[in-house]
This record gives C-alpha cells, structure tokens and sequence, in this order.
C-alpha cells in the first residue's frame, strides 16, 4: 500500500498495527522525517511523479485526509488518475478521500467562499492555504475538495471508475475505491 501525502504518518501507522506492508509518501522532507520518527517503517521522501514505474509495486494507493486535493482541480485530478493509469496494475485500487464543499462539511469553505470560487470560474472546492506551525510559514498552495458527482466526472475515461463509496452523510467525507477500466493499450 502506498500512503500518498503522509503527512506525519496517522493512517501509515494504523495501516501498520493491523498488519499491512504500507510505503508512507510525502513531498515535505519535514513531513516524511516525521513520519519515520512516529514509527513509519519506510518513507520515501518525494513527490509522486518521483515514484514513476514503482507504482506498479503498490495494491493500493491510499489518498485520506482529502489528499486528493493535492491535484489542484477537477481537471488534476483528471490528470493525475491518467498518470496513474499508465504505471499502476490492473488490479490497483486507490481509495480518494474528500468532502463535498457545498454542504458545509469542507474545512475552510462556506457558501460564499464556494459562490465566490465558481463566480471566478474555479471548482467550488478551490482552496488556497499554507500553513502556520511554530512560528514557520509555509508557501501558499492549491487544494480541491470534490463533491462525489465532481470525483466521478472527473475519473470518466481515464481508466479508473468509482468501483464503490463510503460515506455516512451528504456533508461528510466520504472515500471513494476508484478500480482500474479494462481500456485498449493499456496494461
């Protein structure tokens, strides 16, 4: 399993303690030294474009903490889900945490934030954010929270489709298992 976007690495370790064989992944050398210090037995400190071909190792490709924000877009997210169907097996799974940004549950986002966002032409759940911890500021950057409807049409015709849901209501996160489509030349 690989652990995309770490973070200081609270789903690797759980992953971990039930038993799994789990890579945690984040682009934040802070971040995956973090991880390795909270007990994450293998971290790999880069971005996944870096992974490259190794990503046909990997099962899984866990995306919680709505790290499927991290593509920026619905259109990233396309994108990315492409990018990944060309490296990754065809019994690949990647499980895509989210939250809907129109019904209140999204951290950051309330209606007018969301009609501001679509009146500039961007996603609803368009964020800008950095972070403050300790007196260290970090560099401004993107983050998308996807509605389901946004997630699945964002995954029509890049090999992957939402194989099922998870959820427990309509303003709370919810994970989505994206399966890999049987298309033509691909593997």
């Amino acid at each position: 399993m690989l652990d995309v976007g770490c973070g200081a690495g609270r789903v690797a370790l759980e992953l971990q303690r039930r038993g799994l064989d789990v890579v945690g992944l984040d682009a934040s050398p802070e971040a995956a030294r973090a991880a390795s210090l909270r007990g994450v037995r293998e971290v790999w400190p880069e971005r996944l474009e870096a992974v490259g071909e190794r990503l046909g190792s990997f099962d899984t490709l866990v995306l919680f903490g709505n790290n499927v924000g991290i593509f920026e877009s619905p259109e990233g997210v396309r994108a990315a889900l492409e990018w990944l169907a060309e490296r990754c097996r065809a019994d690949t799974r990647v499980l895509a945490e989210s939250t809907s940004p129109h019904f209140g549950g999204a951290p950051g986002l309330d209606r007018r934030y969301v009609r501001r966002n679509v009146e500039r032409g961007l996603a609803p759940g368009h964020l800008r954010v950095r972070y403050h911890y300790d007196g260290a500021v970090g560099p401004w950057f993107t983050w998308v929270f996807l509605a389901l409807r946004e997630l699945r049409a964002a995954s029509v015709g890049t090999g992957w489709r939402v194989e099922s849901v998870a959820r427990s209501g309509v303003g709370d996160p919810y994970v989505a298992v994206l399966a890999r489509e049987a298309l033509r030349g691909r593997r």
